[in-house]
């Protein structure tokens, strides 16, 4: 079937606009730090990096509260890293942390303080350990595709509302309208599979694997559900409004009226 020019400005305006959606969606997920109990929950999923975290915390806190680190060590994994009453509590410092992994942090050092401690290894005694420096580093990769990431939403963006409106004032025709929605929702089912699932929870680990590179899968594996249901119904909506824009251009032409022409009388006796 030819494409009109709206057709092809919606073709466009789909494309662009799904893919700044996606990256708007994979940005909101592993590339906004916050102190929420799930995205700490997420990131305490990884093994590793419980166990970094463990390792300092316990090391530190151990000698001024009088536990020893064998006893200690096992006791924060059991009751506060592994619990989601225990990521709540984490939630700042894994806010830090995440800050740290994607570049917004690049000055500033993760620090554990006394107060920190203390919710840790809940103990009092904790309060009096001087703030602990937690070497995480600054992720190129993460950084750089953060950076890249708020571009593409931008760029595309711009795209899509620019051919959009170009599109409609190039006086589209029904069918052309039907097809963009089908298209862009087509779209928007690969693109939210790509950000929501395939760049971090694939591709950015096999880039870089760095255990705190780890919490980034982690964060995208909490929404998975959410990104295939959403893929899903983009799919369907976009199967469904490409089905009925080719049927409606069938039944339009199905429909149209043969030449009156051959029916009139004059050279046809049979039509008296």
């Amino acid at each position: 079937m030819e494409r009109s020019l709206a057709g092809m400005l919606f073709l466009v305006a789909g494309i662009a606009l799904a893919i700044s959606a996606g990256g708007w969606w994979m940005q909101r997920i592993v590339f906004t730090p916050n102190d929420h109990r799930d995205t700490a929950a997420a990131m305490l999923s990884e093994v590793e990096i419980r166990q970094e975290i463990n390792q300092i915390v316990s090391a530190a806190a151990s000698g001024t509260i009088g536990r020893p680190v064998p006893e200690l060590s096992p006791w924060i994994e059991s009751e506060i890293l592994s619990t989601r009453a225990g990521a709540g509590m984490m939630g700042p410092l894994m806010e830090q942390i995440h800050d740290r992994i994607i570049g917004n942090r690049d000055d500033e050092p993760v620090l554990v303080d006394g107060q920190q401690m203390v919710l840790i290894v809940r103990d009092q005694a904790a309060a009096s350990v001087e703030p602990v420096l937690m070497p995480i580093p600054v992720i190129g990769t993460m950084k750089t595709m953060r950076t890249m990431i708020g571009w593409v939403i931008m760029i595309a963006a711009v795209i899509g509302l620019i051919t959009t409106l170009l599109g409609i004032f190039a006086r589209p025709e029904r069918r052309d309208v039907l097809r963009g929605l089908g298209e862009f929702s087509i779209a928007m089912a690969v693109s939210m599979l790509v950000f929501g699932y395939l760049v971090p929870v694939q591709i950015l680990p096999a880039i870089d694997n760095d255990t705190w590179a780890q919490a980034i899968p982690r964060l995208a594996e909490r929404t998975l559900g959410v990104v295939l249901g959403t893929a899903l119904v983009f799919g369907l909506l976009g199967a469904a409004l490409l089905l009925a824009q080719t049927s409606g251009g069938k039944r339009r032409q199905w429909s149209t009226p043969l030449s009156v022409t051959r029916y009139r009388g004059g050279d046809n006796p049979g039509w008296g």
